[in-house]
């Protein structure tokens, strides 16, 4: 009767320790899938930053250089756009005294 009871515990103890194994095994897919997911959420956060840090500066060299000589008036220095206003003073003067 003992034979009997201790084979059908050990019978029990091989059937749990099978599923057991099979659980552990689908655990450890799913963490190596959730590895490399975050490894690629990783790369899509990442790498637009990589990337404008690296072609965003002459871009923006680029821009900010033409928008220097459309304020500049002629390539001068600032000094030039004062003078431009001063030439441009009487004419405004004239403008919003009602004669033309």
């Amino acid at each position: 009767m003992e034979n009997q009871e201790l084979k059908e515990l050990l019978e029990k103890n091989l059937a749990l320790a099978q599923e057991t194994n099979l659980l552990v095994k689908k655990i450890n897919k799913y963490i190596t899938f959730q590895k490399v997911v975050s490894f690629i959420y990783f790369l899509i956060i990442v790498l637009p930053i990589v990337i404008g840090i690296i072609y965003l500066p002459p871009l923006l060299k680029n821009l900010i250089g033409q928008y220097q000589d459309v304020l500049n008036t002629g390539g001068g220095s600032p000094g030039n756009l004062n003078n431009f206003n001063a030439d441009l003073a009487p004419e405004l003067k004239k403008f919003l005294n009602g004669s033309r």
